[in-house]
């Protein structure tokens, strides 16, 4: 991170061009330089290992002896540490003298910095030194290997680990956990039954993410206590979101937790160490209670309901997972629980008949946002029963207790609904009489007519509001009369609604010359909703009168009269539009390229390029989502580099774009782009979602595919989660690419398929390569 120089001291500021001069003097003036890294100051610390780390490469034996000699200063040793940790010069003859130095201090900083550096050449000293006499150098070795990483690290690593010589042993484990490589599995299962390393390893177990490793976690729950039951129910957690961001699921674990014979066992374990758990443990052990699939579960899931935030809300999302199971008792804690409680308890009712008179009480819960979802749930069961329940709730003061009033009354319909909303439409109560008339005009009540008709000559603004809202929904012609008669209103407030919903009407001719006449309004708004209404009822013969308002003073009128000229079809609109381009006002501009895409026109397309080519961001995210819009064929390929732009939110919207489109070409882009960047997660969930065709075009590259591509193939096509997809990976169980097939194995182990158990135990003894039967073997163990 940057510091301005001018926000700093002038003591600093001074000390910052001695560092800058000294640094321009070369080689000679790096004695000085070193002795500078006993400065106060951070922001001079770190500017002179900057300086350091770039001087030239005569002068980095300097660095390293000063780093051998200058062991009275912490700061200094920090400081060289640092910058010959990020010089580009090759240091590592020198790096490896270093660490053969007679003092332990020294040789601990040339094993941080061969690790820093990730070293390859400084592996067979790195390894040396974890045989070392002093604990502090081999810790220091295992750390800079650790760094390192690799197939030759690791075998090290695996050794450390089951040597038992616990300054070894104990950081392996870590390092081992972090790796992602599951051959250090065997070696953290054999460690996990150790009282000594027990704990740690099964921490470890839950970094590295194999499932494999569930069996033997379950059979160790049986026998563990205290702390050990939590970092178990940890690592299970852990496997679980590993294999979720990698597969899409993370159900094999479930499974196996679920259909073991001591699953009351595994339930009293993690219910018992629920009672002394801090928050990070209570939300591991609710989640792995909810995997139990057990009904005995659920009294202690509802009792974290009262705990931390974060615990009760993660209790309330393992209670929904249990679903059937849990609704009775999830129904009973609904009447006697608190507001807070129910805040919780009723979104998971939502939609079930057997919990609706449950819901029907909450509606008079003192919490407003208990009254508003229970609206939401009694919504979902789709029982008109509630309707007069709920009504009462529309003349709420709180605004989203009378929304969500409304939206289910709106879902639910039914003749009493329609009786309900007639006798209200004359009621006394201003809330109660304008949602009244929202409803009418929503079902299109023919008999509420009148009273719409009514309400539109009111005084009061909000009630002649909803009352013109509902007019274009009754098939009367005395409804569109009062629109236009109420287009002309003194009201400028009055003459938008009418607009706005003249916009909805057949766009006769009486309709459309009062919406022409409006565009010329001495009010801004009313101008905006009169583009809109003729934008929307696509009057080509308006176009003239629209490219006027391109010239506004008045920004969302600009706005909206490029927004109408987008739905017109005739060949002025266009013209108009793609003048609008070279408008000097951005957001027209950036109206216009949206408009341009909307069109679906060829000829617009090299205008959408140039844009896209535009250095501004904002530009080049409007000149993609035009692109996108357009559906042209020739706009996939520059979509596809969007992909790659410098800017996050471009590479985002364009990896979107392409998931949205089902086209072979748009799959083939995905899977080239992922071929590229297999590690990028945003294109596998992309690939994922499912298209045409798609499935075999995944399965005619993996049979090229190498370890790294054919993980991140097999990973798409898992996250489909379909049957087509699933049998593509059976498939690739058989491919003559050993890639393919290691992908394939690790991906139907973590989905628990338990139609291709068959094939993986076959793989497990015959496949001809190694590292598919290995993977394979979990299938022999489960």
């Amino acid at each position: 991170m940057s510091t301005s120089s001018s926000t700093l001291p002038e003591r600093d500021r001074d000390r910052l061009e001695r560092v800058q001069s000294l640094a321009q003097a070369g080689v000679p003036a790096l004695a000085q330089l070193i002795d500078e890294l006993g400065d106060a100051s951070w922001a001079v610390r770190r500017a002179v290992v900057a300086a350091l780390a770039a001087a030239a490469p005569l002068g980095m034996p300097l660095l390293v002896e000063s780093l051998r000699g200058a062991r009275d200063n912490e700061a200094k040793i920090a400081g060289l540490v640092d910058a010959l940790s990020a010089t580009g010069n090759p240091i590592d003859e020198l790096l490896l003298e270093l660490a053969s130095a007679d003092n332990v201090a020294v040789i601990c900083d040339a094993a941080q910095i061969l690790g820093r550096r990730e070293s390859l050449r400084g592996i067979p000293r790195l390894q040396e030194l974890t045989r070392h006499a002093d604990d502090n150098v081999a810790l220091a070795a295992i750390e800079a290997l650790g760094r390192i990483g690799g197939k030759e690290v690791l075998e090290t690593l695996l050794l450390l680990a089951e040597s038992r010589n616990f300054f070894r042993t104990f950081p392996s484990i870590d390092i081992l956990g972090r790796s992602g490589d599951s051959r250090a599995l065997p070696v953290l299962l054999s460690l996990a039954s150790d009282p000594l390393y027990g704990s740690e390893a099964v921490r470890a177990l839950g970094r590295l993410g194999d499932p494999n490793a569930v069996p033997a976690l379950l059979s160790q729950l049986t026998r563990a206590s205290g702390g050990l039951v939590t970092a178990i129910a940890r690592a299970l957690v852990a496997i679980h979101e590993t294999l979720e961001q990698r597969f899409g699921t993370g159900s094999a674990v479930e499974r196996l937790l679920s259909s073991s014979e001591q699953v009351s066992e595994f339930r009293q374990r993690l219910a018992l160490a629920l009672k002394r758990a801090d928050v990070a443990e209570q939300l591991a052990l609710s989640q792995v209670l909810s995997w139990i699939g057990e009904t005995s579960s659920v009294p202690f899931l509802l009792g974290l309901l009262r705990a931390a935030p974060a615990v009760a809300q993660d209790a309330a999302t393992s209670l929904k997972r249990l679903g059937a199971l849990a609704e009775p008792q999830l129904i009973a804690a609904l009447r006697s629980g608190t507001s807070e409680e129910r805040r919780l308890l009723v979104p998971l009712l939502g939609g079930k008949l057997s919990a609706r008179d449950s819901l029907l009480a909450c509606l008079d819960d003192e919490d407003p946002t208990v009254r508003a979802l229970s609206c939401d749930a009694l919504a979902r069961t789709s029982d008109p029963a509630a309707v007069p329940a709920i009504f009462a709730l529309l003349s709420e003061t709180d605004t989203r207790v009378a929304q969500a009033a409304l939206a289910a009354i709106q879902t639910l319909g039914s003749d009493e609904t329609r009786r309900l909303a007639l006798a209200a439409a004359s009621s006394g109560d201003a809330r109660l009489r304008r949602a009244a008339l929202r409803i009418i005009g929503y079902f299109g009540y023919p008999e509420g007519l009148d009273e719409l008709l009514a309400a539109s000559h009111s005084g009061d603004e909000k009630l002649r509001e909803a009352a013109l809202a509902g007019l274009p929904f009754i098939d009367d012609p005395r409804a569109q009369s009062e629109l236009l008669r109420a287009a002309q209103h003194e009201s400028s407030r009055t003459r938008t609604f009418a607009l706005r919903a003249l916009g909805h009407t057949s766009g006769e001719p009486a309709v459309l010359e009062r919406l022409h006449s409006a565009l010329r309004d001495n009010d801004a708004w009313v101008r905006y909703y009169a583009c809109q209404a003729l934008g929307r009822l696509h009057d080509d013969s308006a176009t003239d009168e629209i490219a006027l308002l391109l010239e506004d003073a008045f920004g969302q009128v600009r706005v909206a009269a490029v927004e109408a000229l987008a739905h017109l079809r005739g060949e002025r609109a266009f013209e108009i539009l793609t003048g609008a381009l070279s408008a000097d006002d951005a957001d027209l501009n950036r109206a216009a390229l949206l408009a341009l895409g909307l069109s679906k026109r060829a000829q617009a397309l090299p205008r959408l390029l140039r844009a896209f080519a535009s250095p501004e961001a904002a530009t080049r995210l409007v000149a993609l989502s035009a692109l996108a819009e357009s559906g042209l064929p020739d706009a996939l390929p520059p979509i596809a580099r969007g992909t790659r732009d410098a800017d996050e939110g471009v590479r985002v919207a364009a990896t979107g774009f392409l998931a949205a489109r089902s086209d072979l070409a748009a799959t083939n882009e995905l899977i080239a782009l992922l071929l590229d960047a297999p590690l990028e997660q945003a294109l596998i969930r992309a690939l994922a979602k499912p298209a045409p065709d798609r499935c075999q075009a995944i399965a005619a590259a993996l049979e090229h595919a190498d370890d790294t591509s054919a993980a991140a193939l097999v990973a798409s096509l898992a996250r489909m989660q379909s049957e087509e997809s699933l049998a593509t990976i059976r498939s690739a169980l058989t491919s003559s690419n050993d890639a393919t097939r290691r992908a394939a194995a690790a991906a139907l182990l973590a989905l628990s398929d338990t139609d291709s158990a068959l094939a993986l135990e076959r793989a497990a003894l015959s496949d001809p390569d190694a590292e598919v039967r290995r993977i394979c073997s979990a299938s022999l163990v489960r």
